[in-house]
């Protein structure tokens, strides 16, 4: 390693780095840095002194850039290193107000419940009473037919008329 190496000076005077780089690290960090050093000394990338150099500097890491810089022209296996908390997510603020919904641009889609209700109604009733009008031979029974038309007729103006 080269003799500027940040690793040699007063460890109370050193500067804190900036970013991930300044994340601490632990015993197990600095453990697996050595695991690894030890496994490029047996490939033979490293030589006996400078894996000595490089594991007396892993044995007193303080920040994550102190045992970055051990592995930078190193190819894997390099440790795993500390990551910085994920950054929290904020929740979607849910505002259940109608008014402030119109005001952002959102607006209410009239419900058809009642003219969907009435159009089942009538789908339902029509079989039965062509059925009942055959089999009895009264048509008395289809005179609602024009009822719910002038009923359905009037639920879709007053609807209209709302929105």
């Amino acid at each position: 390693m080269d003799t500027d190496d940040p690793h040699t000076g007063d460890e109370s005077a050193r500067q804190r780095p900036a970013g991930r780089a300044g994340l601490r690290v632990g015993d197990a960090d600095r453990g697996a840095a050595l695991d690894a050093l030890g496994e490029h000394l047996a490939a033979g990338r490293l030589d006996v002194d400078e894996f000595g150099d490089r594991s007396a500097h892993a044995a007193v890491a303080v920040y994550r850039a102190d045992l970055e810089v051990l592995f930078d022209d190193l190819p894997a296996p390099h440790p795993p290193l500390p990551q910085p908390p994920p950054s929290p997510v904020p929740s979607p603020r849910v505002d259940h107000h109608p008014a402030s919904r119109e005001r952002r641009g959102h607006h209410p889609v009239p419900a058809p419940a009642v003219g969907a209700g009435i159009a089942v109604l009538v789908l339902m009733l029509m079989p039965v009473l062509l059925i009942g009008a055959a089999t009895t031979g009264s048509v008395g029974g289809l005179l609602v037919l024009p009822l719910l038309f002038v009923v359905l007729g009037h639920v879709g103006h007053a609807r209209r008329r709302r929105w």
